[in-house]
């Protein structure tokens, strides 16, 4: 932003970061920055960096800036062009046109753990069972607690928290051969087309995925407990495959009533 000469600098941002720190996405580079070298110094002396092998050069430098940076001529305006908020939005928009009412909400600051949020979503969504809406849509960006490398699988943050609602599914609804599962749809995918090391963007989970996991004989906890759902929805046919968007805004996740097809 220093070095701009116009009288008037426009950044068209998407957003890749829940709620929108300018300065945080993509390191902020229009953004005027409002930390000193004083505040890099105490982060650095907090953590013993010169112990870690930080060479003391960078101690120097810091030191020894002590002025004020060079101010910023140009008018700065941002424009925020793509977000989690609007890919929720859309989602949403086209859950309507196709007939459904949902409830649309976005996560503004950073979520828990995958399996948490899988397990609320599962939640939610049952609750909805009584009437009125009949459809969810959310985005956000979870966690997932790694296992060690010995025991760990293969998966993702969105195929492990479909894998968990599905889980919470089974235990509230007690299914089983008398107890089909219920005609509602849940999925998680990532909107830049990728989830963790694999091919997939994330996975969905209806009567048809599960009922081929029960035939399949697939240990669903198991699999949880192992960061390991890549492998129980590529055999069950619940995996998300779009290839590439290009497009970062996190996650979006959606649970539909009156579906029951993974199509």
């Amino acid at each position: 932003a220093r070095l701009c000469r116009a009288g008037w600098l426009i950044t068209l941002v998407i957003s890749d970061v829940l709620g929108d720190p300018l300065d945080v996405i993509g390191s902020g580079p229009t953004v005027p920055d409002a930390s000193t070298p004083a505040d890099a110094l105490a982060v650095l002396e907090r953590y013993q960096a010169s112990e870690a092998g930080i060479p003391a050069r960078v101690f120097e430098v810091l030191r020894t800036q002590r002025g004020p940076p060079e101010p910023i001529r140009s008018r700065l305006e941002h424009l925020i062009i793509g977000n989690n908020a609007l890919a929720v939005d859309a989602a949403a928009r086209e859950a309507v046109r196709r007939g459904y009412q949902p409830v649309a909400t976005s996560a503004r600051r950073l979520e828990g753990e995958a399996e948490e949020i899988g397990r609320a979503l599962a939640a939610q969504a049952l609750a909805m069972r009584g009437g009125g809406p009949n459809g969810l849509v959310s985005g956000g960006e979870p966690v997932v607690r790694l296992v060690p490398p010995q025991r760990r699988g293969k998966g993702g943050r969105n195929q492990q928290l479909v894998l968990a609602a599905m889980l919470e599914v089974e235990r509230a609804c007690q299914l089983g051969a008398e107890r089909p599962w219920p005609p509602l749809v849940l999925l998680s995918g990532g909107t830049d087309g990728e989830d963790g090391p694999t091919d997939a963007a994330g996975a969905v989970a209806d009567a048809l995925v599960y009922e081929r996991v029960r035939q399949l004989g697939l240990d669903a906890a198991d699999h949880l407990s192992r960061n390991d759902a890549y492998p129980l929805f590529d055999a069950a046919g619940g995996l998300i495959k779009t290839g590439p968007t290009h497009t970062n805004v996190c996650d979006v996740r959606v649970a539909l009533w009156g579906g029951g097809s993974s199509n």
